[in-house]
């Protein structure tokens, strides 16, 4: 394993029934973690409440390098260590993968009272049919379809190989099965035949393409600082890192089409901090195929403005807003303004 590879790394901790508590000092350090969380009914004051709860106690996801990880952790009052494999002697530590660990993250804080964890002990795991969900709140997401003692209807389960399960309830008609492609075994599809498809997957691009660019805008200008350690705000970033990765594969054959995918891939990309130089690149590129007076070319120019420090950029924002001063604005030009002020602050 590439000790210099950013991946999740399962924490231990010598203190018991600390894992919010461990996990929010993490957070506020600026470090990604991450703790399974499941509803449970619970006497509090006399009374029984339906209350949030580790779903297994101990289970502390942290993202990082090996190194970063270790030094994170390393002055912590909490004895927090690196759990390691039993099947090895050796500084084995467990780990996941960064594409495992956000499908198993974005099933459990989607499925909200829905969802079932089990230890690795607790389930006894049969090979079946690997599956893609289409629709609804697990769209996109891929598992392994099986049925659970005591449960009648079927789940999708999330694995986390020799750590944990989560398992889900799916409706039947959501499901796709994903099977490998048999050489010789495809049949062209005429252009009638794609055509349906190819309309209900442009329909789909162009609204991730808006949700892409409302979830970034909101993260990088609207929410405070201090809402930034909220659940909610963490379930956005599931959101805006699913949908992202969605858009990534697509590009646009015409200028306008382009810079309907690029602007919003930057900002998630500015987000996230990640392939962020790409990004820019990116947009920069279809900005320059852009006609001078269009307002894709404007909307760009704003953000580059802000978020790449690109003063030529601002001044152009700013000479154009200025020359519309004593007209009467469009209502394109008036929600370009009130965007441009939330924008630069």
């Amino acid at each position: 394993m590439d000790e210099k590879e950013v991946r999740w790394y399962v924490i231990g901790s010598v203190t018991r029934r600390r894992e919010l508590k461990i996990r929010d000092e993490l957070r506020r350090d600026e470090h990604e973690c991450f703790v399974p969380l499941q509803y449970e009914v619970r006497k509090v004051g006399g009374q029984r409440r339906r209350i949030m709860v580790p779903a297994v106690p101990g289970l502390i996801f942290l993202r990082g390098t090996l190194e970063g990880v270790k030094e994170a952790i390393k002055f912590r009052s909490d004895g927090l260590y690196i759990r390691k494999s039993t099947f090895s002697n050796k500084e084995d530590y467990l780990s996941v993968s960064e594409h495992d660990m956000r499908n198993f993250i974005a099933v459990s804080e989607q499925a909200g009272e829905k969802i079932t964890f089990y230890n690795p002990d607790e389930i006894h795991l049969q090979v079946g049919d690997k599956i893609r969900v289409n629709g609804g709140m697990f769209d996109g997401r891929e598992g392994v379809i099986m049925r659970i003692k005591g449960k009648r209807r079927r789940q999708l389960v999330v694995s986390i190989p020799g750590i944990v399960y989560a398992a889900v309830e799916l409706e039947p008609e959501l499901l796709e099965l994903i099977s490998p492609e048999k050489n010789g075994d495809t049949k062209e599809k005429t252009p009638k035949e794609n055509a349906p498809k190819e309309r209900h997957r442009n329909k789909n691009i162009d609204e991730d393409k808006k949700l892409l660019f409302e979830l970034a805008h909101r993260l990088l200008f609207e929410v405070p600082t201090s809402y930034q350690h909220e659940k909610e705000y963490y379930l956005w970033i599931s959101e805006l890192r699913r949908v992202r990765e969605r858009l990534l594969p697509f590009k646009g054959y015409i200028a306008a089409q382009e810079a309907e995918l690029a602007l919003p891939l930057y900002l998630a990309a500015v987000k996230l901090g990640e392939d962020v130089e790409a990004a820019e690149q990116r947009v920069r590129k279809v900005m320059d195929r852009l006609n001078d007076i269009s307002f894709q070319k404007l909307h760009i120019r704003l953000y580059l403005a802000q978020l790449a420090g690109d003063e030529d950029s601002r001044r152009f924002v700013e000479e154009q807003m200025a020359s519309w001063k004593g007209v009467r604005l469009s209502a394109r030009q008036k929600e370009f303004i009130a965007k441009a002020q939330l924008v630069f602050g």
